[in-house]
């Protein structure tokens, strides 16, 4: 059973799944950009910019539940007292740019300045606005980082300026973001990593080496929150609970407030109340995110259907920014907070729809993968986690839907949801819907 499948479209569906090839394929970020900038004049890292953060780059890099869309560069630093960082940059050739400031020692999200809210120097034009020209002429910007938090009043907010104090943290971090470089351009989007320069109190100006030195700047990367192995164990194998816990048939998705909270509904129960949206596992203020425990145990091949959001497509490096009800759309298999790694990822671009921007995306292992699940036949492919929850239970698996930027006029993203709960009713169709079947059941479905 597919909700919110019209008669129509499952006609349209089986007609053309009945008519493609039964040749697997899928395609992502790793596999769609060229890697070219090892340029001197474009490096992918510095002695401030750690990474790049990519699931491409391996189980090294593969952390905090990351977006196969998405490119991350964390910066962690201490600056001396009066001093303020100034960054220039240009806007890169992608969907999407922004710098998070967070927690160092909470890893949740304080300030974020995103490519909306970045000016561009004078003489400049910033390709992200709707109908700006994404290619042509000078697209530079220049920004800064304090260290206070941010102004309880946004009117008091100083333009290109992002707020990185935490109380009683001499430490700050950053993290910049890249998402969906365009075709064949590099992770920075062509465009490099922007240059920070270190302002001290007494005037003098600070770059490169220097700077990293005088900010004492880490090369550790991200320090990820993962819950203890044993703490994760004894939520998990509750001796009361099924085998497929916390896990529900069909899939309950939830909208994510903080890490705390998620942890507390779905493992003890703890669901009410009116959370604060406070965030963690480094996550991005411009997301809001849907998410779900699934299990193999219902069925090897998990179906899941829904009305994709309509987004500005970029990738094809089309010349003109155009609008959608979200900038970004995305679906990732996952393993647990144990890990907090991975599996694989589709983002909007990528998934297959019918007329009605309806789509039908499989999740499954490899092995278990229906021959007509693919791009070709109309469905998008996401792969289950090969080791389930990376603890133990190789049949759990953890789906993960981000919603970035709504569009003021578009009421159905997660940004729109307000208390646990209310997610059916605020996104409508809108909310992934799923169904567990056999492989050779969803075969049928195309014969």
């Amino acid at each position: 059973m597919f909700p919110s499948l019209t008669t129509r479209s499952w006609v349209i569906v089986v007609a053309v799944m009945s008519a493609c090839a039964l040749t697997l394929s899928l395609t992502g970020v790793a596999a769609a950009t060229k890697v070219t900038a090892t340029q001197a004049d474009r490096p992918l890292s510095t002695c401030f910019w750690v990474g790049p953060y990519t699931t491409a780059r391996g189980e090294e890099f593969n952390t905090a539940f990351p977006d196969s869309g998405a490119i991350y560069w964390p910066a962690r630093y201490t600056p001396p007292s009066g001093s303020r960082l100034v960054f220039h940059g240009q806007y890169p050739h992608a969907r999407y740019m922004s710098l998070n400031s967070y927690n160092a020692e909470t890893a949740a999200p304080t300030d974020a300045l995103n490519d909306l809210h970045t000016n561009p120097d004078p003489g400049s034009s910033n390709p992200f606005l709707p109908g700006a020209l994404r290619t042509d002429g000078e697209h530079f910007y220049t920004t800064t980082v304090v260290g206070t938090p941010p102004p309880d009043d946004p009117s008091d907010r100083e333009p290109n300026t992002l707020y990185a104090g935490v109380p009683d943290q001499d430490e700050q971090m950053l993290i910049l973001r890249v998402y969906v470089p365009d075709k064949n351009r590099d992770l920075t989007g062509d465009v490099g990593l922007p240059e920070p320069e270190l302002q001290l109190a007494n005037g003098r100006v600070l770059r490169g080496e220097k700077l990293c030195k005088a900010v004492h700047a880490s090369q550790e990367g991200l320090s990820v929150t993962k819950l203890p192995l044993s703490t994760y164990l004894s939520l998990r194998d509750q001796p009361d609970k099924p085998s497929t816990f916390p896990a529900q048939n069909p899939p309950l998705f939830r909208a994510y407030y903080n890490s705390a909270f998620s942890i507390q509904c779905a493992y003890l129960g703890e669901c009410g109340g009116n959370p604060p949206r406070t965030g963690g596992q480094y996550s991005n203020i411009d997301n809001n995110y849907l998410s779900a425990y699934v299990n193999r145990e219902f069925g090897p091949v998990l179906v899941l259907r829904g009305t994709l959001p309509t987004t500005p497509p970029t990738f094809q490096r089309v010349p003109v920014m155009q609008e959608g009800q979200l900038r970004y759309w995305s679906i990732c298999q996952n393993e647990s907070y144990a890990t907090t790694r991975g599996a694989g990822c589709l983002y909007d671009e990528q998934v297959p729809v019918d007329a009605e921007d309806q789509y039908t995306i499989v999740t499954s292992l490899p092995a278990d993968r229906p021959s007509n699940a693919t791009e070709r036949c109309g469905v998008g492919y996401v792969p289950w986690p090969e080791n389930g929850d990376g603890a133990g239970h190789p049949n759990d698996g953890f789906v993960i839907v981000r919603n970035m930027l709504p569009a003021a006029d578009f009421h159905q993203a997660v940004q729109d949801t307000k208390l646990p709960g209310d997610e059916e009713q605020v996104l409508g169709p809108y909310l992934p819907r799923g169904t567990y079947m056999t492989t050779a059941e969803f075969e049928q479905l195309g014969r």
